[in-house]
Order: structure tokens, then C-alpha cells, then sequence
């Protein structure tokens, strides 16, 4: 009875493992050391805001969305042969 509870669970941690933006940015606000810090949602913001290439980090942004997207649909599709819902039945 977890089982979809465990698959809303990882969705959501697939996404927001990719959108790692708030630490990096206030711990290191330029990057880091030699960009050791720069993921790639702080390069987007860095390409938008400082560089003011408003079109290059919309593509990027774009990317970073089908990116997300496929594997959202990837793991929702592993997850039906695991996740069973009761009420389903017939």
C-alpha cells in the first residue's frame, strides 16, 4: 500500500535533484573555486542575470526541462510493474 507513495516520492526527488540552485548560490556566489560549484541551474542564472543572454538560458532552461521530463516518464514507467494500487481492482 506504500508502493505509490514511494514512486511520488522519487518523481519528486528525480526533479528536485536537478534543480540545485540555493545552496551553490548563496555559498559561492560566482561559482566557486575554478567553477567548482557551478551546476548547471546556477549557469543558467548566471547566463540570464549576469551575461543577459536571456535567449541562450532560455534553450538551456528548455533542455534542463526535457531533461527532467523523460526521466520523470522513465521511472513512472519502471514503477508500474512495482507500484500497485488497491482500488484499481476490478
Amino acid at each position: 500500500m506504500l508502493s505509490p507513495i514511494i514512486l511520488f516520492n522519487v518523481v519528486v526527488s528525480l526533479i528536485g535533484s536537478f534543480q540545485v540552485f540555493t545552496q551553490a548560490y548563496i555559498m559561492t556566489p560566482g561559482g566557486g573555486r575554478e567553477g567548482s560549484t557551478l551546476f548547471y541551474v546556477l549557469y543558467l542564472f548566471q547566463q540570464a542575470f549576469d551575461a543577459h543572454e536571456f535567449g541562450y538560458a532560455s534553450a538551456m532552461a528548455w533542455i534542463l526541462f526535457v531533461i527532467i521530463l523523460t526521466l520523470t516518464l522513465i521511472s513512472i514507467k519502471l514503477g508500474e510493474k512495482k507500484v500497485h494500487y488497491e482500488g484499481m481492482k476490478l
